[in-house]
């Protein structure tokens, strides 16, 4: 595809920015291990310029401010109140310099900046009618192998969920969320998960998020593997590093890191220790998709693999995240970019497509979705 050559001085201006929050139920319960929510609540971030070019972003927490403590109210407000001045009349095809502005005027706040830069993104492949994913590199993928969490704490109905997504093609490998209940009844349901995933042909992967300390996560750790487990994500709290890599060096099971990493500076200091042999990349927790290609670099650097973690994002969360995913070499297991297929709805009028396995990059310029207007109406929180 071919782009339109702008100058930096002939680029449109911003003229406005809008937010809102919109709630979009799930199909089901999903639980982690301290929360459990039926709905997912997204900041929608609308940017505009003066020749009505429309750039749109999302900010997702994963169902409330406990995993970072931002939440989409917070968000919201900081957006409207101290981010939108300094969008306004800005160059859109400076994103960098916008967000180091950002910078100046909050510290922190990743998540807000993330929704920002996605949206700075999408206007800017609009205006030169290229992808997003040309913007960071071009593409080495189309599709992204995908993961199904396992977290609605009922073991009949995961079991019967895991079918399901066999039987429909959209995935054999599954991620199941523990850390809800005693490891010993935690350890026996995943092996039923485990028996489960094998005579469908799967594979499963878990995810205490930081519910463990390290005696019993050294205790765990055998017994996953004998199970079969070839993952297991984040067992111990984001600022036990040191922690993570005593037991990297003695397991069997591949150690991700997620919660741990959101900054370039701390992946090096993960690569540094021996902390983990995978990291999970996630948009919003990074600040966006060029500091997430920054972390993916230094791991890549340190011979440490990519994983795509998701936030449960709609399909412009996802879309994001799967530019980014085609402009990557290193994700040896994929991701879990399957935000789209636990909503009862979405809000773009044609959501990412999910078959044979993965998540497929959306054809077209800039993230390549297009708003549901009535959609957006509807979920949109008054």
């Amino acid at each position: 595809m071919e782009g339109t050559v702008i100058s930096l001085d002939q680029a449109p201006r911003i003229s406005s920015v809008e937010t809102s929050i919109l709630d979009v139920p799930f199909v089901r319960l999903q639980q982690f291990a301290r929360f459990e929510s039926r709905a997912q609540s997204t900041v929608l971030i609308r940017i505009r310029t003066e020749c009505d070019h429309e750039g749109i972003g999302e900010v997702v927490t994963p169902c409330g401010p406990w995993w970072s403590g931002d939440s989409v109210e917070a968000v919201k407000s900081t957006i409207d109140l101290y981010f939108v001045s300094e969008l306004i009349g800005a160059n859109p095809l400076q994103s960098g310099d916008i967000l180091g502005r950002l910078d100046k005027v909050a510290r922190g706040n990743a998540f807000s900046k993330a929704g920002i830069e996605m949206a700075l993104l999408d206007l800017a492949g609009k205006i030169h009618q290229m992808p997003v994913h040309d913007l960071l590199g071009g593409k080495v993928r189309n599709a992204l192998p995908i993961a199904w969490p396992i977290a609605s704490g009922n073991l009949e109905q995961d079991v019967a969920e895991m079918k399901k997504m066999v039987q429909q093609g959209l995935t054999s490998s599954f991620k199941v969320k523990m850390g809800m209940m005693p490891i010993a009844d935690d350890l026996a349901r995943v092996e039923k998960l485990c028996d489960a995933a094998r005579e469908l042909g799967g594979a499963v992967r878990v995810d205490p998020n930081e519910a463990w300390g390290e005696v019993e996560t050294r205790r765990a750790l055998p017994f996953l593997a004998g199970l079969g487990v070839e993952m297991v994500e984040q067992p111990l709290a984001r600022w036990n590093l040191k922690g993570m890599a005593r037991l990297n060096t003695s397991s069997t099971v591949t150690l991700m890191l997620d919660e741990s990493i959101c900054t370039s500076q701390e992946m090096l200091e993960a690569a540094t220790l021996g902390s983990g042999s995978m990291v999970s990349l996630k948009l919003m927790k990074s600040g966006g998709l060029r500091r997430s290609q920054a972390i993916a670099h230094v791991a890549e650097a340190a011979g440490i693999s990519l994983y795509m973690g998701t936030f449960l994002e709609t399909s412009v969360g996802t879309a994001a995240n799967l530019h980014l995913a085609a402009s990557l070499q290193s994700l040896p297991l994929g991701g879990e970019t399957i935000g789209p297929l636990l909503m009862a709805d979405d809000i773009v009028t044609c959501p990412i497509s999910f078959k044979d396995g993965c998540a497929h990059l959306p054809e077209g310029v800039g993230l390549g979705v297009t708003l549901d207007e009535d959609k957006v109406r509807a979920f949109t929180r008054q």
